[in-house]
């Protein structure tokens, strides 16, 4: 079920905006703490990611570092064949991190070890991770579409074996959302989510 909220909340880049939200994110849960997971193989980073250029442009300032860090060159970082443009992206143009066909997985993940090197990157730097970070992959196991927050395609066709067991979707996101978008967001789906989660207790 989708609820319009009562404002438009603008991401801190001035796009996406949110003006709803799918309720499928107050019920359906999932193990919050991936670095912890031991089965999943990092399963949310196999295909590589939407980034908006500007996304893009920001990671490129690191560029001979973060070649040193990954050991990848930066001619392999992005699919110039996936560039897209997109009314909701910052800037609207977007592309997609490589899917490594050797790795099997994103180009960014490390199969040395665990988890995101973009993540990994900026810890080391003591930067802020959202600075490099894909939008998608931090808001993730939550989306976008057309205003709307919801679940993500890996979500919708149980993709993901990490589904079941922990908080839900909205409550694992809930931090990303307030960085992104801001108190007045958060504020407006707690309250969404208490009448929702009232509303199935009383039905």
């Amino acid at each position: 079920m989708v609820i319009k909220l009562k404002n438009s909340h603008a991401s801190i880049h001035g796009l996406p905006v949110i003006h709803s939200v799918d309720t499928d994110i107050f019920d359906i849960t999932y193990f919050m703490k991936c670095m912890e997971c031991t089965s999943c193989k990092d399963q949310c980073c196999e295909w590589g990611a939407d980034i908006d250029m500007q996304n893009v442009d920001r990671i490129m300032k690191h560029e001979d570092e973060l070649e040193t860090f990954t050991g990848i060159k930066s001619e392999r970082w992005f699919d110039e064949s996936e560039k897209k443009t997109d009314p909701e992206y910052p800037g609207h143009d977007y592309l997609r991190t490589t899917y490594d066909e050797e790795k099997d997985y994103c180009i960014f993940l490390n199969t040395q070890s665990r988890g995101c090197m973009l993540h990994s990157f900026a810890l080391h730097k003591g930067i802020d991770y959202h600075e490099v970070k894909p939008f998608f992959c931090s808001m993730f196991p939550v989306t976008y579409m057309d205003g709307v927050l919801m679940t993500p395609e890996e979500i919708d066709e149980n993709l993901t074996i990490c589904l079941g067991d922990g908080p839900t979707l909205y409550r694992g996101s809930r931090d990303e959302l307030k960085y992104y978008f801001g108190e007045g967001l958060v504020a407006e789906l707690d309250e969404a989510e208490n009448q929702w989660l009232q509303q199935k207790k009383s039905a």
